[in-house]
């Protein structure tokens, strides 16, 4: 059975900037773990890379 990762890149929202790093993390982590998830401070998505683990 092939185990597939997606690594998505996206830029944030420019008032990210006010926040740290870690809590945006911490966010972006939460979010995500969440049924339909919602990336907080998403402004675009810039690259998508699916890889063989």
């Amino acid at each position: 059975m092939r185990c597939l990762r997606a690594v998505i890149v996206v830029s944030l929202v420019e008032e990210s900037a006010e926040k740290a790093n870690e809590q945006i993390e911490k966010e972006i982590m939460e979010e995500l773990s969440k049924g339909l998830p919602k990336i907080p401070w998403f402004k675009e998505v810039e690259k998508v890379v699916v890889t063989e683990a």
